[in-house]
């Protein structure tokens, strides 16, 4: 591969000082995030099947239900509300749901999790004050949703927040939906931090710093990304299984395609020959034809 050598020993030599966790959804940068709370409530609990997408009712569920019944219909609201075809929502709807979300405070923190991760949902930035709100909370994962919906609804004036935060968490995660908000906002004025980030002591903050400049048009982190394209670098992270392996090779090949630079090249040109997925080589192949003009003319 053509990653540097200088370049790799300085990224084996933090990847063995770092403890590593991998997050599937932190290569992903997508707008819907809620399975990072309450996973095991699905497994205890048979799921309440409704009869109603209708979100005036599953909002009313949230303020009414019973303990379970409320999470679950903010569950619910999350979902319905990420559908792009919903019916666009009312001024009244929009103060209900925020009202709904300042009085879970003392509520139970699925709650109020799934109530952020509704209001991320709307892209709407009349939530950001609220979402900003909920940095603050004394639940982590409730700050996690807050932190993820800010990204979901690109609240460019939780930057400074956001990255107050990730100096200052204990929690990887935390710091991890953090630097991926940032990517999400996408706001320059978070440039120059993301930028100190490629060099944090925790390979996926350093990635998703990487992936959130490229998602600005910046290089800064273009070998990083380089390097994830390189399965031999990946295989340096045993906690990496093949299908998550697979996965941050999806997302590299798809950041090269929107950002291009010709250290991406020959490291698409091998994925596409070479790679044992065929939907890796598939990819690599397309972001080539994209970008790569003399790489199209190598395969």
């Amino acid at each position: 591969m053509v990653m540097q050598e200088d370049i790799k020993t300085d990224e084996q030599k933090k990847s063995e000082n770092s403890r590593i966790y991998v997050l599937f959804y932190s290569f992903f940068l997508i707008p819907f995030m809620i399975a990072v709370f309450g996973a095991v409530f699905f497994l205890l609990f048979k799921f309440v099947t409704y009869e109603t997408n209708d979100v005036e009712e599953l909002l009313n569920q949230v303020k009414i239900g019973s303990a379970s019944k409320r999470w679950q219909s903010a569950f619910e609201l999350a979902k319905v509300l990420n559908n792009p075809d919903r019916d666009p929502l009312s001024d009244s709807f929009k103060d209900q749901l925020s009202s709904a979300y300042e009085r879970s405070f003392h509520d139970d923190a699925l709650v109020r999790s799934y109530l952020a991760m509704a209001m991320g949902a709307t892209q709407d930035t009349i939530f950001g004050a609220d979402l900003l709100d909920g940095l603050k909370d004394e639940s982590i994962e409730t700050r996690i949703a807050a932190i993820q919906a800010l990204g979901m609804i690109q609240y460019s004036p939780a930057v400074n927040s956001i990255s107050t935060l990730i100096k200052t968490a204990d929690s990887e995660s935390e710091r991890l939906s953090a630097t991926i908000s940032l990517g999400m906002i996408g706001d320059v004025s978070a440039v120059p931090f993301l930028i100190k980030l490629l060099e944090d002591e925790q390979a996926n903050i350093r990635w998703d710093a990487a992936i959130a400049l490229a998602k600005m048009g910046n290089k800064e982190g273009a070998y990083i990304i380089e390097g994830l394209l390189d399965r031999e670098y990946l295989n340096k992270f045993s906690e990496i299984d093949p299908i998550e392996q697979t996965r941050v090779l999806m997302v590299a090949i798809k950041t090269a395609s929107i950002l291009f630079d010709k250290r991406f090249e020959d490291n698409l040109i091998s994925l596409s020959k070479n790679d044992k997925d065929l939907s890796i080589r598939d990819a690599a192949i397309k972001a080539l034809e994209k970008n790569y003009r003399n790489g199209t003319n190598k395969l």
